[in-house]
């Protein structure tokens, strides 16, 4: 079975979630209010499924994917897709003009095409036990 794959679009003010079951069948789209406690409910979402979460790699900094490495929290595969490619798809595809589901749908789907895969870098989080939170 094939895990579900999210793709997360950020915006200003609310991010877009787009999902596609383990069938390939495309959910439908969540906005997401960028609050702490509507992060943590749709990582803790995921990790409970056989899940995959693509982001671009300009979230990297965000504190929201560092909860993925608390002790206990159940695994999520996160991928990174490359910001510099993604603006050059969106451009040429018309996506900056479209909604931004659009944008995380092409995210979601990423990992399922053979020429964009290989660009994807999986995100590892390391952290010892007795480090203490900075944020």
């Amino acid at each position: 079975m094939s895990p579900t794959l999210c793709g997360l679009w950020p915006g200003p003010r609310r991010a877009t979630a787009v999902l596609f079951d383990p069938g390939g069948k495309l959910q439908p789209p969540l906005s997401l209010a960028n609050t702490e406690p509507a992060r943590s409910a749709l990582l803790a979402w995921l990790a409970e499924k056989p899940a995959s979460l693509v982001i671009p790699d300009t979230r990297l900094a965000q504190p929201f994917l560092y909860q993925l490495s608390r002790a206990g929290h159940p695994p999520l595969a996160v991928w990174l897709a490359p910001r510099d490619l993604l603006e050059a798809i969106r451009l040429a595809t018309g996506l900056t003009t479209r909604a931004p589901k659009h944008t995380a749908a092409l995210l979601a789907r990423w990992p399922t095409s053979n020429v964009l895969r290989p660009f994807l870098r999986r995100l590892t989080i390391s952290r010892y036990p007795d480090q203490l939170p900075l944020l």
